[in-house]
């Protein structure tokens, strides 16, 4: 079973986050002295016009781009202290990615890819198996698991992509416009099963959406505009 645990009431925390790019002789400042406290409880979704730095933040807080200025907490570890390679394996173990479109190791069928990070963590295959199994019947699509991922269609995908991303008990879920590329119906589908991991399951969930249907959802909007959190409202 998915684990439904109580964490702590801070999960992520940034602190004067900046970042700046250099295009040609001119710095982008793409996030703007940023102060942002995630709740473990929380369902983010952020939202804002395209170039307003949800991306950047996004990224940010997932540890792949450096802030310029500031720093991230992650359940008092401070991300940027750490090298790439550490903060990677931080990343592997602490964070489950949802993209718009998932990447898929092609030779293998929906259970091994969903196993397939708990294999890199060192787990032995017929272990890391039989917990990909259990969050395949939790999201109700145990009768993919023989399935190619790239057979599927593109709802089947993401909600395959969900169950890889909750395979190794992750603290913190961070979609990346999860319902890029679905219909409507599929979009709602998938943003159920949010809600659900959220409310039932106890997952902090951070979304970023261009899609305004979905800018209302989740317990928590952030509207962003120019590098700056403009309005964070809580439900």
């Amino acid at each position: 079973m998915i684990e439904h645990e109580v964490q702590h009431d801070v999960i992520i925390e940034a602190k004067g986050i900046s970042k700046d790019f250099t295009v040609g002789k001119n710095i982008i400042h793409a996030l703007k002295n940023i102060d942002l406290e995630v709740r473990a409880t929380d369902f983010i979704v952020i939202f804002g016009p395209s170039g307003c730095g949800k991306s950047t933040l996004f990224n940010t807080l997932l540890g792949l781009e450096k802030p310029t200025k500031g720093e991230v907490i992650v359940r008092d570890t401070k991300i940027y202290d750490m090298d790439e390679d550490d903060r990677a394996k931080f990343r592997s173990k602490k964070i489950g990615m949802v993209y718009q479109m998932p990447y898929w190791i092609k030779s293998l069928n929906v259970l091994e890819n969903v196993a397939f990070p708990l294999i890199i963590e060192g787990l032995k295959e017929k272990e890391a198996k039989e917990h990909a199994k259990r969050v395949l019947a939790e999201l109700d699509i145990s009768s993919l698991a023989k399935q190619k991922p790239t057979q599927l269609s593109g709802g089947q995908q993401q909600r395959v992509g969900l169950a890889r991303a909750l395979v190794s008990k992750p603290w913190i879920i961070m979609a990346d416009e999860p319902t890029g590329n679905l219909d409507t119906t599929n979009s709602d589908e998938v943003m159920s099963i949010l809600n659900t991991l959220n409310t039932t399951m106890k997952k902090t969930i951070l979304m970023v959406t261009h899609n305004p249907a979905y800018w209302s959802l989740g317990t928590r909007r952030i509207e962003m505009k120019d590098g700056e959190i403009t309005k964070d409202t809580s439900k």
